[in-house]
């Protein structure tokens, strides 16, 4: 991290927006060079919420701040991406202005998961409290200048972190696989992304440690980061962002909740998923189906969050279903097939089974 900010010749017109796990490590490279460090947790912890994200963009603008420098997770770097622009709009304001906005400073991101891609996307989601769920911004303004990855901003990181955000990186890359708007430049990000994220899981499986290769598990997060700021997000990540609001789930935690029931759904409904058995072959080369194999993969590693321990009713998946489709046809429009409000609520119902498929 020190050889990090004399490369990037760190000083007092730079904002740094971190977290607290790597707090200490910035505190000592950003010694006698006078950034400005902005600690979130002080203003709210979780994924990121309107009313303390409000309160962040308010602490930032006054400065005239030349860069922000995002060192965290996704939820961090996506507080930063709102951070850019300091001309003192709300987060309703930036939403609604998204046509008028002008990008004032310069976005520099250094992940510290191995999950979350928004280092290299246009989009950063806040959760919305009238709507009880999450919203995107998507505009080309939020793409990060920079993008730094540096393997040992990882060595400390928990075991579940690391489970829960390798499995919204291999959502990312398995929606940006089958999505309509996939090409040939996305297949080849989204399958190694895939290749790596399995091989990981299968060195690990049981042992609920870290892989060795710290650095190639923020390369395979960066691949899929490209290939869904593409092909983009789908269904897993549109039912996601509601169970995140409503009911506190890490992001990778709400993603991994609908994952497998969405997989088995569209093999239900006959969406081809040659495309990832193909991608998934080298890692198991004598499987007959190894979209199954990966499930059980992803339930050996992690288990799945439990439907019936949030207490999650059928009238509420049925309420989850029509926000979900009113609201998230940004992610939607690139599942593989359109889906109604009524596929969405089987969706979250076949969670709700004990014994899920």
């Amino acid at each position: 991290m020190k050889t990090c900010f004399e490369n990037l010749e760190i000083n007092e017109n730079d904002l740094i927006i971190i977290g607290s796990s790597s707090l200490q490590k910035v505190k000592e490279a950003n010694r006698d060079k006078q950034a400005i460090i902005l600690e979130t947790k002080k203003y709210g912890t979780g994924e990121p919420h309107e009313s303390w994200v409000n309160q962040i963009l308010e602490e930032s603008n006054k400065k005239d701040f030349h860069r922000v420098i995002a060192i965290g997770g996704g939820g961090i770097i996506d507080i930063a991406k709102f951070c850019v622009f300091g001309d003192g709009r709300s987060i309703q304001q930036l939403f609604s202005d998204k046509e008028k906005l002008n990008k004032k400073r310069e976005l520099i991101a250094i992940p510290t998961t191995c999950g979350t891609g928004s280092e290299v996307t246009s989009v950063a989601v806040v959760e919305i409290e009238a709507l009880k769920s999450k919203l995107g911004l998507q505009i080309d303004a939020l793409f990060p200048d920079k993008s730094i990855l540096i393997g040992d901003m990882l060595e400390n990181l928990p075991y579940p972190v690391f489970s829960n955000t390798s499995i919204d990186a291999l959502a990312h890359a398995i929606e940006s696989l089958l999505s309509p708007k996939a090409n040939a430049y996305t297949d080849l990000f989204a399958k190694r992304a895939i290749q790596i994220i399995v091989n990981n899981f299968l060195e690990i499986d049981g042992k609920r440690c870290l892989p060795n290769d710290l650095q190639n598990a923020l390369i395979a997060a960066n691949m899929a980061g490209i290939a869904f700021s593409i092909a983009g997000c789908a269904t897993m990540h549109a039912l996601s962002f509601p169970l995140g609001a409503r009911y506190h789930l890490a992001h990778g935690e709400a993603v991994y909740a609908v994952m497998c029931s969405t997989l088995n759904y569209y093999k239900n409904i006959g969406v081809s998923l040659d495309k990832l058995e193909k991608a998934l072959k080298d890692s198991f080369p004598v499987s007959s189906d190894r979209v199954k194999d990966l499930i059980s993969l992803l339930r050996s590693n992690h288990q799945e969050p439990s439907f019936e321990e949030m207490k999650i009713t059928k009238s509420e998946c049925k309420d989850m279903a029509k926000v979900v489709y009113e609201k998230q046809q940004r992610l939607l429009v690139n599942s593989p097939r359109e889906l109604s409000e009524k596929d969405l609520e089987i969706i979250y119902r076949n969670c709700l089974k004990k014994e899920r498929t």
